[in-house]
This record gives structure tokens, sequence and C-alpha cells, in this order.
């Protein structure tokens, strides 16, 4: 964990405060003359004089001792003496693993010393870890795959880190750090560091090591097959191994994963062939109980030198592609695409994945695979590559494939012919935006196979029509076909979500949820994304409903939910989620889930678009009072959303996040005009819940707002059968009537359902009210009532419930444009990188920071970070204030309570700081 580092800098603050500084077992730094060094502890000890052992605290000695589990038993004992004498302090470190001397345990038993475990950052911790160390910020997707390559262990991510500075797979784009993983194998300072923490392994361990670094995660059992179990045991004591349970299942990682790319790095070929073709073996005798085993079992094989049947490269694609790993799934699609699998490398025309000339190699290998001995299966790969494309990103050259493969004139199974076409319409209407071509090949479709025999194609048509804003046509196609007769299983499987998510948008979760529930039973042999959907339609028709508990167990009790990543979730499945989260008021929760969502690729994944969660990040972080990043997430969504696909119902719930950001940084105003104009256009589109949350934003930041829109919010609420948006509309007549009973009747109605922060909010308006009626006892039970919530979700008002006292503030309020420049010029970008982040001309840069140095009071672009801060410290303190004065109003005038002479004792500081460390 880098204890050596941590003990040094201690060590060293401590001479800068005048100690003596006596350093034992090479913890040392750059001191000159404030430290002396000893090899071992009883050396150190008989160099201090008697003189020097008397005095105060301040002035004992400071013995730093590294790996203190080293010291032996008789300066063990020596060192606990002086220590309870209270004539030294002492910072030490010791393995988590290694037994230390009784001495050393004796002193932190008889509460003398501090036992301080260091653990592993967390994603929160780790995001400041490298905001310090690399001075800007760091894309959210970075900050993932740091932390599944180092876990947080301190130690490798410096490591990692600086390796990766050092060959510049990270580096500052437009002010934001970027990794995309290690390019290539890990310089020799990377892995003789990892090797470090895998020494003295025993034969058994190092063979296991081995196998993991092969063929992880590895069940217990095949451990145990091979002999390794003992092996096993001691790897989890020194915490190499990470053991993982999943069902009745357990299953065996290298704790920290970097090992694995170190470990294989430095393995003979002959070696880790045996030990695939060992574990896969291994699997295939037990059955391949899992669907993920017959992917496993390939790609062991393949990676062996052992060329797989063509049907078997089939099935482990499907595999991969429900993984999402799709680098694996191109190499076996383009294996199957072999006149033969066991082709040599050198065949011609063999294609070469991200080349310029990739998507006409490919459509030759599909031309030529279709006049081989197996057409029908050489096809069936091509369909299966075009899916992979369109995960990779490649979207021109899924396109050319499955034109290729789809007009080529060899029969495959109607079921995957019907797939591919969906596949190709969604392609074509959503990613290259060609929504007349992708009508064409849907309509020709349909007239080739029938319209009973159209399948999944008539959820294409329902999809598109989504997608175009067109949500009643999506409804329509849904009653028309799911009511017929024909209608089996693949049809209601593409249709059902879609129509459910239509009819949720339009103001009927009750409708939805019905349709839904018609089909839970069979729902159960769905595929996974229709499954996940379903899930995220439910939950969301659950809590426009007002049942947020019924939400949550929707969302508990998912298909694919699996905390060892074998299985990835669906960004879809996050996004409802991290929405419920945050309506419960557990905001920081949703930040961690969505910046886990936001490393997947999202491309491929309908509705989601790689903007929505990224947004949702950002008001997730203003909600948890992170503002300042919450600005910079959001230009990053911004980017993000002008260069990537998208559709309205993504754009609108886009829009509401950048209202609630502004709003918690300060700009009510903007944030207003941004819900009102989302509600206006929501509205005319027929998708009354999202208007109606527009409006019940617009209407709790601005009361000449819920003046403005209480009419339209409660005939927009009469439209949806959602018992939250009725809610909702009831709150923004009470806000325009200020009216305190109806508040606390909406405060009621709210905690009923689980929305504590709406629920505080509106107890807080309540009392408002009531103060400015005269009602001084109801308005401190209104005050009560919202603390008690406040504790019960451990949340705090939101800072507009101050926007009267902000209106009265001599200093100006930034604007949204403003906070932009100013977020990202505090990262370090220069005015020209600013200017094209934001398209606008230098100049007009120039200018808003000109206007923001006034605002803020600061003179120069160094202070730009803490003025920030400082602005955000004020919009809280305001906050605090106006509770404050809601307190005063709510409670009786009482006399000054008098002042009493209490003797507080200083508790006694602990002389030792004990820093315990994971072997690894």
């Amino acid at each position: 964990m880098g204890k050596s580092l941590l003990l040094s800098t201690a060590l060293e603050r401590a001479a800068d405060e005048g100690r003596t500084v006596l350093s034992v077992g090479g913890a040392s730094w750059n001191s000159g003359t404030r430290a002396k060094g000893f090899g071992s502890l009883a050396e150190c000890l008989e160099s201090v004089e008697p003189s020097t052992l008397d005095g105060a605290a301040a002035e004992r000695p400071v013995v730093g001792i590294d790996d203190a589990h080293l010291v032996d038993a008789a300066s063990g004992h020596r060192l606990h003496r002086l220590v309870a004498a209270g004539r030294l302090s002492v910072l030490a470190t010791s393995r988590k693993d290694a037994i230390t001397p009784a001495g050393i345990d004796k002193l932190w038993v008889d509460r003398l010393i501090d036992h301080v475990e260091v653990a592993p950052f967390d994603r929160a911790a780790l995001g400041d870890v490298l905001r310090a160390r690399l001075g800007g910020h760091t894309d959210t997707s970075t900050l993932e795959r740091l932390w599944a390559a180092t876990h947080g262990n301190a130690l490798m991510l410096r490591e990692l880190i600086e390796h990766s500075l050092e060959d510049e797979s990270l580096r500052c784009l437009n002010g934001t750090w970027v990794w995309q993983g290690l390019t290539e194998r890990p310089g020799k300072r990377l892995s003789d560091v990892i090797r470090l923490g895998l020494r003295d392994l025993s034969h058994d361990e190092n063979e296991l090591v081995n196998m993991l670094a092969v063929a992880e995660p590895l069940e217990v059992d095949i451990a145990a097959a091979s002999g390794l179990a003992h092996a096993a045991e001691s790897l989890d004591l020194r915490g190499i191994v990470t053991v993982e349970r999943t069902g009745a299942r357990v299953d065996l990682r290298l704790s920290v994963p970097l090992s694995r790319v170190v470990v294989a790095s430095r393995m003979s070929d002959l070696t880790a062939q045996r030990l695939r073709r060992q574990v896969a073996d291994a699997l295939e005798r037990t059955g391949a109980r899992r669907v993920e085993d017959v992917l496993r079992i390939v790609s062991l094989r393949m990676e062996a030198g052992i060329v797989p049947e063509r049907h078997q490269l089939l099935a482990a694609t499907r595999t991969a592609i429900q993984r999402r790993d799709f680098a694996l799934a191109e190499r076996l699609c383009l294996l199957a695409l072999r006149d033969t699998p066991s082709q040599s490398d050198s065949a011609p025309y063999r294609p070469v994945p991200d080349s310029v000339e990739y998507g006409t190699d490919l459509c030759r290998v599909v031309t030529r695979a279709a006049r081989s001995s197996e057409p029908s299966n050489c096809i069936r790969a091509a369909l299966l590559l075009g899916q992979v494309l369109i995960g990779k990103g490649s979207h021109q050259e899924a396109e050319a494939v499955l034109a290729t493969a789809l007009e080529c004139g060899v029969e495959v199974p109607h079921a995957e012919y019907i797939a591919a076409v969906h596949t190709r319409v969604i392609n074509l209407a959503w990613r290259l935006r060609r929504v007349p071509d992708a009508g064409a090949v849907l309509a020709h479709a349909i007239k080739a196979v029938g319209s009973e025999q159209a399948g999944v194609l008539h959820g294409s048509r329902a999809m598109i029509a989504v997608m175009s804003n067109r949500l009643q046509d999506a409804v329509a196609i849904g009653d028309t076909v799911l009511g017929a007769e024909t209608a089996g299983l693949p049809v209601a499987q593409a249709l059902v979500p879609v129509v459910a998510f239509a009819r949720t948008e339009l103001g009927d979760p009750a409708g939805a949820l019905e349709l839904l529930n018609s089909y839970r039973d069979v729902s159960y042999d769905w595929d996974t994304d229709a499954l996940v959907l379903v899930d995220a339609v439910a939950a969301r028709c659950a809590y426009l409903a007002g049942n947020l508990q019924e939400a949550a167990d929707t969302l508990d009790a998912p298909r694919r939910y699996d905390s060892t990543d074998r299985w990835p979730v669906l960004v879809q499945s996050i996004i409802a989620r991290s929405r419920l989260l945050r309506l419960l008021g557990q905001p920081e929760r949703a930040v961690v889930l969505l910046r886990q969502a936001i490393a997947f690729e999202t491309g491929h994944e309908w509705p989601a678009t790689r903007a929505w969660p990224l947004a949702q990040l950002a008001g997730a972080l203003a909600e948890s009072g992170m503002h300042s990043e919450a600005l910079r997430t959001l230009v990053e969504a911004r980017l993000v959303q002008r260069e990537a696909v998208s559709h309205p119902i993504a754009e609108d719930e886009i829009a509401h996040d950048r209202a609630l950001v502004l709003a918690h940084t300060g700009d009510l105003t903007g944030a207003v005009a941004q819900a009102v104009e989302l509600a206006e256009g929501a509205a005319a589109s027929g998708r009354t819940v999202t208007a109606v949350i527009a409006l019940h934003l617009a209407a709790r930041l601005k009361e000449s707002a819920a003046c403005r829109f209480r009419n339209q919010a409660r005939v927009l609420a009469a439209q949806s059968t959602g018992g939250l948006v009725r809610v909702m509309a009831d709150h923004i007549q009470a806000l325009a009537e200020a009216d305190g009973n109806a508040l606390t009747k909406v405060s009621k109605q709210f905690r009923d359902m689980g929305a504590l922060p709406l629920a505080a909010e509106a107890a807080a308006q309540a009392a408002r009210a009531y103060r400015a009626s005269g009602q001084r006892r109801k308005g401190r039970e209104a005050w009560a009532a919202c603390q008690d919530m406040l504790r019960a979700c451990g949340g705090a008002l939101p800072p507009w419930m101050v926007s009267e006292s902000r209106g009265e503030s001599d200093i100006a309020p930034l604007t949204p444009r403003e906070r932009e420049v100013a977020a990202l010029a505090a990262t370090g970008l220069s005015n020209r990188d600013i200017a094209n982040q934001l398209v606008v001309s230098v100049r007009t840069v120039e200018n808003h920071l000109h206007r923001i140095y006034h605002k803020l009071g600061i003179t120069a672009r160094n202070n730009l970070k803490q003025g920030l801060d400082q602005a955000t410290t004020q919009s809280d303190g305001m906050s605090r204030t106006a509770s404050m004065q809601l307190i005063r109003s709510a409670e009786p005038e009482s006399p000054a309570p008098e002042k009493k002479d209490t003797d507080r004792r200083t508790p006694r500081q602990s002389s030792l700081r004990f820093v315990d460390r994971p072997a690894s």
C-alpha cells in the first residue's frame, strides 16, 4: 500500500515542526541533517542519550520504524517501556499478514498507540488523489479504468500513474486527463513493484497464481481438483487472492488486477498453454453449467492454440456480445468466417481490425464465405459480426457487413434473419441517422416475409417511432400487433418494453405497468436486454405511481446484476436506479453507480445515450454538494452530446439535470428558464410526465414560476395516471398560494412515498408560510418535521431555499456560461482551449473571464478555483443561515443560558501511529 512513503512523509512533517527524528529500517527522505538513520531499533535506542528522554510531549524524540514486524523481541519490549513512560513518540508500519513482536503488540493492547489499518482508496478518494497529483479534471471513464486496474491500492495506483505519464498513455486532452488503459506490457519498475507482492511463494502457490493469471476467475473446485486447495488458503490469508461468492459457486481472483498482466507477461508460453488447456478441460468435465462457461472454454483453447468447431465459435460469440466483450467477439467471428476455422493466418483478404480498408475487406470475406462449404454458418457469423461492429462503434462497417450478408442469398434461420434486419434498421436510424433508408429496409423485409412472420420487426417500427418522438404511433403499433392472436413470444419481447416505455412517457404509467404485468409470467424467457429495459420501465412506473419501495424492489431483483463484473450491468438499469436513489435522498450512492456506468460503452444500448449518464452524474454531484465537479461534468456531457447521437427523451433528461445543476450552483434564473423551456417542449410532444416534473422544479426555485404555471401543471397532471405527478402539481399550487396547510399535506404525501428530500423541502416551505401568516406554533411543528426527515435521509435543504437572501446580496451570481468558463479555466485550460470546447471566440472567453474576476473579487487566474469554492461555501452558508432563520421564527424567545465554567480535559494523544497494510 506504499507504507514506506506514508511513513517518510509523516517523519518529514515531524522534522518540519522541529522534532528530533530517528529513522529505523530505511524510512527516509531528502532530510539533510534533520534526521538520523539506523539499521536496527536496538542501535537506535542505544544512541538516544538519557538527557533527551525527559521533557514535554512536543520535545520527545520521534522514532520512525519501517517494517516493525522485523524488530527483535528484546528491542520491542524496551520500546514498550519507553513509550509507556512517556519518553518517546513513535511512528511505525507493519505488514498486515506479518506477526509483530510481543512488545509492539502490547503497545496497542495497552492503548498506548493507535492501530490504523490503511485501506484501499474508494472511488471518491481515488478521484481526489488524481486531482491532487494531476492538477486537473480526470475523465470519468478514466477514473473507473484506474479503479478497475488497481482496486484502490495506493502503491499500485501511484506506480501505474507514474508509468502511464511516462509512456504518455495518460495525457491531458482539452484540459481533461484521459487514460485508455495499458497500451503495452507494463514497464520494468511497475512490473518489479507488483512482483514484490508475489515474493516467497511456494511451488503450489506459484502454480495457482499462474493459473489465475491466464484463467481467472477460477472456481475453487478446479483449484482443489488440481491439488492447489492449500495454496488457495494461504494466498487468501496473505491477501494475494480474493474470494468471491456467487450463489453456491466460489471463485478466486488475484487481488490486484494488474498482477494478472505482469504474471502472464513473465510466464513461459508452454506453461500458459498447459494451464489454459487444464482449466478448459476441467470446465468441460463439470458440464459447463453457466452460460459463460462455453465462452471461457473456447477462449482458453484458442489461446492454447486449439481451434474450436464453428458451432462452438458461434455460441461463444453470442455470450461475448452479451458480456460486451466486443474485441473477443470480433476475433471469434473472424475465425468462424474462414473457409475452415483452422485456416492459416496468412489467408488472402484477412481483414485487419480498425484499418482503413477494414469494411471493404470484411465484405470480401463475407462474399467468399457465402460460397464456402458451410455457407449458412458463415453468414450467421457475419450477421453476428455486424452486431459486434455496432457495439464497437464502427457503424459504417456494420452496415456494409449486414447489407452484404443479408443480400447474399444464403438462407439462415428465420429468427436470426429477422434479428439481423432489426439490428441493421436500428443502426441506420439511430447511429447513422438515415431514417428513410431504415424505413425502406424495414418495409422491404416485412414485405418479403409477410406481416404475420415479421416478428421483432414490429418492435423496430415502434422503436423508430419513439426515436422520432412519435410516441402515440409506437403505442398504436403495439396495440395492433399485440392484440393479434399471432403475436408470439419474440414479438412480445420486441414490442412490450418499447410500448411500455412510450406509455410511461405519455403519462400513463398505470397502463404501462398493466402491460408489463400481463407478460410477467413469460418474460423470464426473454433475452437480457429486453429484461433490463422491462425492469427499468417497471421501476419508473412504480415511482411515478408513488410506490418508491416497489420501484426499489423491482431494481433489486434484476436478472443480471453481478458484483464480480462477470456480466456488465446495462446502463439503462443503472440510470433507473440512480434516479431512484436521488429521489430517496442518496445522491452519493448514485454518484458511485453512475461513474461505473460511464466506463461502459453505451452506444448500442437503446434508449441510453453516452451523454445521459454523464448529465445524471452532474446532477447527483450537485445534490451531493460537489458543485465544481458537477459543473465540469456538465461541460463534459455537453461535449459528448454534440458529438454523439441522441433522441428527444434523452435530450430532455439531460436538460432537466442541466437545470438542476444551475440551480444548485446559484443561477436560479437560468435554471428556471431551462426548466420552463423543457416543460414547453415536452408538453407539445404529449410527454406530460416530463413537463410536470420540469414545472415542479421551476416552481420550487421561484415563487413567480409557481404562480405562473400552476394551472398548466394541474391540467397536465390530470392527464397522467401517476400519483407522484399529481402530488407535484399540488405542490406547485400550494407554493403559488403560500398555503402552509396545503404544503404540510404535500410534505406528508412525499414522506409516505419515501421521497424524503422533497418532503423535507415542502415542510420547510410550510414553516415559512406559517411564519408569514403569524402561525408560529404550526411553523415550529413544520420545521421540526423538516429536521426529522433531513436526519432520516442524511441530507440538507437545497440552496435555493435562500433565494430571497441571495437576491439581496451585493454580488451578482455567475451566469451559466460564466460558470462553465470558470470551471474550465480553473482546471488549467488556456483561453483558446476553452474557446474550442465551448465553440466560441477567444475574445468572448476573455470577456467572460473579465466579468468572472469582478464578480468573484479576484485578480489572477490561479485564484479561480478558490473563488469558485468560496462562492459555493457562501451559498451553503446562506442555506444554513436561512435554516437558522426558520428555526428562530419557529421557536419561542428564551433567555440566554448562564455561562458555565467547564473543565474539559484534553485527551492524551497517542505516542505511536501504527500503520498496517495488506501483504499485496
